[in-house]
């Protein structure tokens, strides 16, 4: 479907849902792993504890339970995907179309309430103390659980394949550059490969980390912020760095930059 479409009809604006897709889909794949790297941690510790392989592992019941988090589970689809989801379809859904992103979206919720359910059928079975229907139940999910997992986590990364696709149509909004610009590096984390940079490198392909930094100081600059215009020069100069051909004039321009915002705080008494 390619760019996201028009905003929805409460008329928020396109740079600040790109900026919520963005911070939502990043905050949640964390959440996730975080989930799925206890589940597996713990699978893996009593599988070199028993000296036995994890296909043919058998956990008490209390242990079984603990695999898996419920709080946390019900936290990340109903806080943080359920709003990853509205936004997306807020971006992309159409009467007729909606994007492969928001497409793997709706299955990640889709797939992490089915986990979270049966997850509170195995707590209800355990507590209901029905030995044949639980050992019944635990057949069941000892394959379910690794399955389900593993597959979220795929659509997690197919989604963040379609999402770094879709990077450059949104690298003109201005909200979504500064929002990034301020605080991307909390949200993206470790998440994005290369972090800030790398995720600047697929937003602005000819031009990187340093037309990054370009367009948010222009942004700043033309709003009138001109100390966080001027930071944002002197970052995009020191991304450029020297003898780098090919950013050649984006440097010049971020020295240009700096030096004529300079210029201006000078006047306005604001110069550092």
């Amino acid at each position: 479907m390619g760019a996201p479409r028009e905003p929805g009809p409460n008329g928020r604006d396109r740079g600040e849902l790109c900026w919520l897709l963005i911070r939502s889909f990043f905050d949640s794949r964390r959440q996730f792993n975080g989930i799925f790297e206890r589940y597996e941690g713990i699978v893996s510790r009593f599988s070199s504890h028993l000296a036995t392989d994890r296909s043919r592992l058998k956990l008490p019941a209390d242990e079984v339970l603990d695999l898996l988090d419920l709080r946390s589970l019900e936290a990340l689809r109903d806080q943080v995907v359920a709003g990853l989801k509205s936004t997306s379809h807020e971006l992309f859904r159409a009467r007729d179309e909606t994007d492969r992103f928001d497409h793997l979206v709706s299955n990640i919720y889709h797939e992490l309430s089915i986990l979270k359910e049966e997850h509170y059928t195995l707590k209800e079975e355990h507590l209901r103390h029905d030995r044949r229907e639980y050992d019944r139940f635990f057949r069941e999910i000892s394959e379910f659980y690794p399955k389900r997992l593993r597959h979220i986590r795929h659509l997690y990364s197919r989604a963040l394949k379609r999402l770094t696709e879709l990077l450059p149509e949104m690298g003109r909004e201005r909200i979504l550059i500064r929002s990034l610009y301020l605080m991307g590096e909390e949200h993206l984390g470790t998440e994005f490969p290369g972090g800030m940079p790398g995720f600047y490198r697929r937003m602005y392909p000819e031009g990187g980390e340093v037309e990054g930094y370009l367009a948010v100081a222009r942004s700043f600059r033309a709003s009138g912020f001109l100390k966080e215009a001027l930071t944002a020069y002197r970052r995009a100069v020191g991304a450029a760095g020297s003898g780098k051909a090919r950013h050649a004039a984006r440097a010049e321009e971020a020295r240009a930059g700096v030096g004529s915002t300079e210029a201006l705080l000078a006047e306005v008494g604001g110069a550092d």
